[in-house]
């Protein structure tokens, strides 16, 4: 039996784009800060690892379960890796369709506007985050196929969404908060969810290192719903 060893480490370098926003390591959310410059960084890479970054303000959607093909895929729930920008707030999409026919030019989609934005309290007046889900294509029938209108076509419950109407969000990952949480709910229900907290640099800060992270565990929200999740 050969003897156990480490996985050999290097580093590498990595140039950030001239503008004044922070950048989130992939792969354990170390925050990195650019400039209006440009700032060239130094960044640990094992020898099987490619340096992966989100911009601060993007909402990054993943299916993380390991299947053979992405065929596979298609009911499996979503993780949402939600990176704030220096302000606090991020934005995303997610768009779905069957992936193998054209019926997507006849509205069978999903096309979601997903966004994190910052709101006040009525009681105490201190910013909260609400993260919610819209639906874009019903708000953008010219939009949402290249070359087609989908108006008086798409409908929300199209075929499609039918067909993945259980598929649900397992996991939010906020990183950048300013502070940790007093509840996280979902709004309407008042459905108070299980979070974890680790704490680090929010968004806003001026310092460098492993950003603060909110894990909301499995809040069963659906993909093809209208939901809102508030952090406060």
């Amino acid at each position: 039996m050969k003897p156990v060893t480490e996985k050999a480490v290097t580093e590498t370098t990595v140039y950030l784009p001239a503008e004044d926003q922070l950048y989130y390591d992939y792969s354990n959310f170390i925050v990195y800060r650019s400039n209006t410059e440009g700032k060239t960084i130094t960044v640990p890479a094992a020898l099987d690892q490619v340096p992966l970054f989100i911009r601060g303000g993007s909402i990054i959607t993943t299916r993380e379960r390991p299947r053979r093909a992405s065929t596979a895929m298609k009911y499996d729930p979503f993780t949402f890796r939600i990176a704030l920008s220096k302000s606090g707030v991020a934005s995303g999409e997610l768009y779905l369709d069957d992936g193998d026919s054209y019926d997507h030019e006849k509205g069978q989609l999903v096309w979601r506007q997903l966004a994190a934005d910052k709101t006040a309290s009525k009681k105490t007046r201190k910013p909260l985050l609400k993260i919610s889900s819209r639906d874009l294509a019903l708000e953008n029938p010219d939009k949402a196929v290249d070359g087609v209108i989908l108006r008086g076509t798409y409908t929300a419950n199209n075929s499609f969404a039918e067909t993945i109407k259980d598929v649900r969000v397992e996991r939010l990952v906020v990183a950048g908060l300013e502070r940790k949480p007093k509840s996280v709910k979902v709004e309407d229900e008042d459905r108070k969810l299980t979070w974890e907290w680790l704490d680090g640099v929010g968004a806003g800060h001026k310092a460098e290192g492993s950003a603060s992270i909110l894990i909301v565990k499995d809040p069963r929200v659906l993909i093809v719903k209208d939901w809102v999740i508030v952090i406060e």
